[in-house]
């Protein structure tokens, strides 16, 4: 099998906008369990929300005609003939000239129309003096006000947040419907790697960062991660650890091992395999130059560049959407913004960079500032707040131009 030629950011792009939506099935989970998750049908309420008639404010149920005309040189005196505190039942109609005491979110007496905020009062035992007229409806909150029975809370294709787990809760769902989650199997390679549980670091080998990290930004994205360790630089080794998960999940990520020198067994591992039927190693870009893609029947390949950074930014540029695209999860696009430029900033024509980026404000203009390290260095993504696009033919982009940040 022959290695593709380096291609363009774009045309990657394309070909992975090509890759149909992966099939998956749906399962029911508990409230607790369905944040960030994608309904697969509909939700309605079963229950109107709130089911009574309750108080807005801590007041006096009346009837509100009773309160008419008055003013604070013109009180109108109440009898009170009931306090309702939050979850107690009304026990009494009012009649005219009487009112109940209620508490913020208390029950209202059946035929009251109307709550008086304990502010325009003044009570002496068992009456009251109004000291300001209300109209019908005043701090009542009537029943379905918040959610209908029957009404369609959320659609099918919904992300869960935070927001909507209450909806559900308030409306007394206990589980709901969702897709299930597409499985990514995770692996770093490299004889230098070691896991943080090492103390002394022996000369030559480096902690591995890319499992940590790249872990966390691919479960951002709405799949579920299996992190199958670190493969040292041995053809079988790497050969079974890809076979594992084909085998066991729908997409096998890789970091190390991308270019073509001899130390670097992906491609080698690869061109195994009599099936694939897309492969593409090198993207004309800056950093992260030579990533694979590869489709085996069904299932998808990537493998990114060793350096944390390099890695990072190419996740981020491509394979973020692309597992969003997969699990249901809004785009990226949703965490950017455009701001101004506040430095000239200098990139190599013919590659196209994704330039880590700083935000600081200058007089009270937030501006976008580049990181000076380069790929090698993990701290340029420590300092970095995101990262702007730079295209292949542009060599400067000047201070005061505006460019849209893609936050990490």
């Amino acid at each position: 099998m022959k290695f593709l030629k380096t291609i363009s950011v774009d045309e990657f792009k394309i070909i992975l906008d090509s890759i149909p939506r992966l099939k998956v099935e749906e399962e029911i989970v508990s409230i607790g369990e369905s944040f960030n998750r994608i309904l697969s049908r509909d939700i309605e309420s079963k229950i109107d929300v709130p089911h009574f008639r309750k108080s807005r404010m801590d007041g006096y149920a009346v009837l509100a005609e009773d309160t008419f005309g008055a003013e604070e040189d013109n009180l109108i005196e109440l009898e009170i003939i009931e306090a309702i505190q939050a979850g107690d039942i009304p026990q009494k109609r009012l009649k005219k000239g009487q009112c109940s005491y209620v508490a913020t979110g208390a029950a209202v007496p059946g035929n009251a129309d109307g709550v008086v905020m304990v502010e325009f009062s003044e009570r002496q035992e068992n009456k009251v003096s109004i000291s300001k007229a209300i109209t019908p409806g005043t701090y009542v909150i009537e029943i379905g006000h918040d959610v209908k029975k029957g009404s369609t809370i959320l659609k099918k294709d919904t992300l869960i947040d935070l927001a909507t787990m209450g909806i559900f809760a308030s409306c007394g769902i206990k589980g709901v419907w969702v897709y299930t989650q597409p499985t990514v199997s995770l692996m770093s390679t490299g004889n230098e790697l070691v896991s943080q549980e090492v103390k002394n670091l022996e000369i030559g080998k480096i902690y591995d960062v890319n499992s940590v990290v790249l872990r966390k930004a691919i479960e951002n994205t709405g799949v579920l991660v299996k992190f199958l360790g670190v493969i040292k630089d041995n053809y079988d080794e790497l050969k079974n650890g890809i076979e594992k998960a084909l085998e066991n999940s729908d997409i096998v990520i890789l970091s190390g091992g991308t270019s073509k020198g001899e130390g670097d067994l992906g491609p080698k591992v690869l061109e195994g395999y009599n099936d694939i039927e897309i492969l593409i190693h090198g993207v004309k870009i800056k950093p992260g130059k030579p990533i694979i893609f590869a489709k085996v029947k069904k299932k998808i390949i990537f493998i990114l560049p060793g350096y944390p950074t390099s890695a990072l930014s190419c996740f981020y540029v491509f394979i973020d959407n692309f597992l969003r695209k997969m699990s249901g999860y809004p785009l990226r696009d949703k965490f950017s913004k455009e701001f101004e430029i506040g430095e000239r900033i200098y990139s190599t024509v013919g590659r196209h960079e994704f330039k880590a980026v700083k935000i600081k404000e200058e007089k009270g203009i937030k501006k976008i500032f580049p990181i000076k390290t380069g790929s090698e260095a993990i701290s340029t993504m420590f300092y970095a707040d995101g990262y702007i696009e730079i295209e292949e033919l542009e060599s400067i982009i000047d201070k005061g131009d505006k460019r849209k940040v893609y936050f990490f």
